[in-house]
């Protein structure tokens, strides 16, 4: 037996398949858990030994038992958001089924209280982006949603960016029109249309092209804002869905404002974060000049530095610096606090700012992440420049979504010592995603980057939030747009389910202590009902996740 002798162990699983991914790549039919470690890997008739009274055995019942998922991007506090940001629409297919949501909420809403809806469609990948996608074969209206609540103003709300395709709809009656100041002399921001009748009247429906949705910035600004107290909420409710999900650690990179910084913090000192979290702060680089983001990375080198500050449920650790489009960061750094769906102020770093500042972020000892997709080969000469100011090839500095690399970048990833987060989800929407579509095979490489000596952790962004589905589109390469795979992956499963539940680890400095069922890691784990090592490819995302254990504990499903 793999472990110490038999004694009384706090929990035992066994009856199933044990998926261990140590280095032997072993799999037996049982675990022993003692204050919350791994105390024993082997065969059900040894560790049963080491029941006592007080021990929990459970029996999986021929499931698969594998170390708990870590997702390497999951922007977890928006999974609550999708619960709290409006009436859902979830199943509407139709103009008309919309207006009677909305009838039977005026209903119960006093008149003039604002009814806010979520988008149209159904979380999480068949949001409404398109008028044919409803039977009607267009958009509501705003006569179509007075006619049901002319009292009050109604604003249904266009989807995050990356959980659907563009244009990005919402719709708004007459009454929120008015709040609004929306008229037919109201100029359109930066790539949004207000759609207009024959008569030049506007219709209600806006269509936002922004990867960062800018009408709830700009037009309907008055729309009622997410709240401090939201937040809180949406991070518990988020811990709670991902449990379920099988996630039980996640490193996020960037966006995240101190108010979703400080909403961890309460739902942690409340109990009721399920799920290991590690994350750095964004800053508001478009907000801001270089003078105030020095004093505020000065401000926070303290708790954000090296390892960063918390513990092992909760750690803050390294900073955000983004590119972006800076049309659209500057709209956004007008609404700076507020941050809504996204969590973080869009950036829009030059080369030269990004340097200067990611100087002064290594000096204080900070890891930096920057997400990549739209101009990898700008990203990477800065890290080069940086790193020949304040060397950084031992801090794991991150770059998140890498989409495309060619082998010279590879190379050089290697020599700065850098992590990377890919989004297999991304190439399901591949027309709408950073050229995936037209990038084919070539986008995003993972097999290259392995190849290449590059940790690769798999992540989800949040669309949507299943690990499963990561690990499944990782594999298969599905573009749904086109119903072809963009070339073949060639990776294993075990390759595949080792991205998703151990490379992770490595973002958070704790790949010693998890990502494998081995004596003495710490025992975070996940029950499927089955095997994603065997099972159908097309069917690893529609694994059922059967429980979810954190440091020996049962979080999901809960007591």
């Amino acid at each position: 037996m793999t472990g110490p002798a038999p004694s009384s162990y706090d929990v035992i699983l066994h009856g199933g398949k044990v998926v261990t991914l140590d280095r032997a790549s072993r799999i037996v039919d049982a675990l022993g858990v003692r204050d919350g470690r791994i105390a024993a890997v082997a065969a059900a008739a040894e560790i049963l030994k080491g029941r006592s009274p007080a021990t929990l055995v459970v029996d999986i019942s021929g499931k698969t038992l594998t170390p708990g998922f870590c997702d390497g991007h999951p922007h977890m506090d928006r999974s609550g958001l999708r619960r709290l940001g409006g009436i859902p629409l979830d199943g509407c297919d139709s103009v008309a089924r919309i207006v009677e949501v909305v009838r039977e909420a005026a209903a119960r809403t006093p008149e003039g209280r604002w009814i806010v809806l979520m988008p149209m469609g159904t979380d999480p990948l068949g949001y409404v982006f398109r008028p044919d996608q409803l039977k009607e074969g267009r958009f509501p209206t705003r006569q179509d949603l007075d006619a049901v609540a002319p009292d009050h103003p109604v604003y249904v709300r266009a989807p995050w960016a990356w959980w659907s395709h563009r244009p990005f709809p919402s719709v708004a009656n007459t009454r929120a029109l008015e709040l609004a100041g929306v008229s037919r002399a109201t100029e359109a921001p930066y790539n949004v249309r207000i759609v207009k009748d024959t008569r030049g009247e506007p219709t209600g429906v806006f269509l936002d092209e922004n990867r960062t949705p800018l009408v709830e910035h700009t037009l309907m600004a008055c729309v009622p804002r997410v709240s401090y107290e939201d937040r809180i909420t949406s991070v518990r409710l988020a811990s709670a869905i991902y449990s379920a999900a099988g996630t039980t650690a996640g490193y996020e990179g960037h966006g995240l404002t101190p108010t979703i910084l400080d909403a961890y913090r309460h739902v942690h000192a409340a109990g009721d974060l399920t799920v290991r979290m590690q994350l750095s702060l964004s800053l508001p680089t478009a907000a801001f000049d270089d003078g105030r983001i020095a004093d505020l990375l000065s401000h926070w080198a303290t708790t954000l530095r090296g390892r960063g500050s918390g513990d092992d449920m909760l750690r803050l650790e390294g900073v955000a610096f983004d590119i972006g489009d800076p049309r659209t960061a500057a709209i956004l750094a007008r609404s700076y606090p507020y941050e809504q769906w996204a969590g973080h102020f869009l950036q829009a770093l030059s080369y030269e700012r990004f340097i200067e500042l990611g100087v002064l972020a290594a000096r204080l000892g900070l890891r930096v992440n920057c997400c990549v997709p739209y101009d990898f080969e700008r990203v990477l000469r800065a890290y080069e420049a940086i790193d020949a100011e304040v060397p950084i090839r031992d801090r794991r500095w991150v770059v998140i979504h890498v989409t495309e690399a060619s082998p010279e970048q590879i190379r050089r990833m290697k020599a700065l010592g850098v992590v990377a987060t890919v989004n297999p989800g991304f190439m399901y929407m591949a027309s709408d995603r950073f050229g995936l579509a037209t990038l084919g095979e070539r986008g995003t490489p993972i097999r290259q980057l392995l190849d290449g000596g590059i940790p690769v952790a798999l992540s989800t962004d949040n669309v949507p939030h299943s690990m499963l589905f990561a690990m499944q589109q990782a594999l298969t390469r599905w573009d749904d747009d086109s119903r072809r795979r963009l070339g073949p992956s060639g990776l294993t499963r075990e390759e595949a389910l080792r991205m998703a539940t151990q490379t992770g680890h490595v973002l958070t400095w704790e790949e010693e202590a998890r990502g494998t069922l081995e004596v003495g890691k710490v025992a975070d784990l996940v029950v499927l009902g089955d095997d994603p090592l065997t099972c159908d490819e097309e069917a690893i995302a529609r694994i059922p996740v059967e429980q979810t254990w954190v440091n020996g504990r049962r979080v999901f499903p809960g007591a």
